[in-house]
């Protein structure tokens, strides 16, 4: 079976370079990935043995920017002093025990000259050391922005932005608040968190110092912010932000939901589509007032960082009108150095389909300021590997993986990803 699937995926791969033999005027047959990246989650960095085996991964298989997962959860991931115990039944972080599980349960013993522990000050630092062995490869702190909370429980630190301001939590359009959400039941499928509300003038405030906080305990090459968006078109309507637009405008939002700025009482088409406009306008500008504000404090502060954002639609005018993330205006004027489009679709020719509207979309200038992101949770190892293929033979030379999980290394599983990405093949 393994077999078989390998030769398909030689055969696919066979058919692709002939079509691009007969048709291709350049000098290479593909493009060279000029940005391979990945995404890496901190869990994976809390043990040095995995952190050391990260490290490895990173150089055999020329990755050259990392993304790695600084503030999620509403918290910065680089605080908490843990130990790692080398012991008779393998390596453990102290971060996990609690109640019953204590240390001797896990075999470790102290009088046991092959057992022992290591403290790690600060996982982020000594990653951040390991990696500086490496050449060529940048380190991205990976936020989740508006994101505020996804747990089946609720945070325990009591100092936790999700109690310290409420009002700041996101409101859907029947005026249901997130902060009525019971955490510790089961959500929908669908249920991606607890957001913040680009809306309320708070959040914003508080999101930036997050930002100087993230930017001064380390030394990254940049920022990757995710999450950059609202729930959908079904959300942005936080109380405060409701008030701000109504003292602005002298319109109630709500009434164009509740069917009173319509036609059936004397309004326009052109006046209900330029009242919803205007307020579709508002809430993009909140997000996109974030993303100016940050970028003013890197210039002001003469930081060397590039600021990269995902987006959440390969389409651009669905990002804009489902999740009121403009990233084809930011990417224009140069709010961000590049753009992370998430292209997860399962189907082949779905993917390939929204790669070729990229193309005719964006000119050369732009067109190297995409990183196509795709899911290794998704799909098998060698469909992943046909999509490489196609995106480099359209010209793509920017792709993300998401994310890195140390199993998969351990079975090579990622093998003929990379061998996908790195192969080159030239003719004269």
């Amino acid at each position: 079976m393994i077999l078989k699937r390998f030769l398909r995926a030689l055969i696919f791969i066979a058919l692709f370079v002939l079509n691009n033999l007969i048709f291709c005027s350049s000098n290479f047959i593909l493009n060279d990935i000029k940005h391979n990246c990945i995404w890496i989650k901190h869990e994976s960095i809390t043990d040095t043995i995995n952190t050391n085996k990260i490290i490895d991964f990173l150089s055999e298989n020329k990755i050259n920017k990392v993304f790695l997962e600084i503030y999620s959860n509403g918290e910065i991931l680089n605080k908490k002093k843990q130990r790692v115990f080398n012991s008779q039944n393998g390596y453990f972080d102290d971060m996990y025990i609690s109640g019953n599980d204590t240390i001797s349960n896990r075999g470790f013993n102290p009088t046991q000259s092959d057992t022992f522990y290591t403290t790690i000050f600060n996982p982020t630092n000594y990653f951040l050391n390991k990696l500086t062995a490496l050449d060529n490869i940048k380190v991205y702190a990976w936020m989740n922005i508006y994101k505020l909370w996804d747990k089946n429980f609720y945070p325990k630190n009591k100092n936790h932005f999700y109690y310290q301001c409420p009002e700041c939590l996101e409101y859907d359009i029947n005026g249901k608040s997130d902060s009525s959400i019971k955490l510790d039941k089961i959500q929908s499928l669908e249920w991606e968190g607890i957001f913040l509300s680009p809306l309320h003038p708070e959040v914003n405030k508080y999101l930036k110092n997050i930002v100087v906080q993230v930017i001064s305990q380390n030394n990254y090459d940049g920022l990757v912010l995710d999450y950059l968006r609202y729930q959908n078109f079904f959300y942005g309507y936080n109380k405060r932000g409701l008030e701000i637009f109504e003292k602005n405008f002298q319109i109630n939002p709500l009434d164009l939901n509740r069917g009173i700025i319509s036609k059936y009482f004397g309004y326009e088409q052109t006046e209900i589509d330029s009242i919803q406009n205007l307020w579709d306008d508002f809430r993009i500008s909140k997000i996109t007032d974030f993303l100016d504000n940050i970028n003013s404090m890197i210039i002001e502060d003469s930081l060397d960082y590039e600021i990269l954002v995902v987006a959440n639609d390969s389409n651009h005018k669905e990002s804009i009108s489902r999740w009121y993330q403009n990233w084809d205006f930011w990417l224009r004027n140069n709010l961000v150095n590049y753009v992370i489009v998430k292209n997860h679709d399962l189907d082949f020719n779905d993917f390939n389909y929204n790669i070729k509207n990229l193309s005719k979309l964006y000119s050369s200038n732009h067109y190297d300021k995409l990183i196509i992101d795709l899911n290794l949770r998704q799909d098998n190892n060698l469909t992943i590997a046909n999509k490489i293929l196609a995106l480099r033979l359209q010209k793509f030379n920017n792709l993300s993986l998401y994310y890195y999980e140390s199993y998969k290394d351990n079975i090579n599983w990622y093998q003929p990803i990379f061998k996908t990405i790195n192969f080159s093949i030239n003719y004269e």
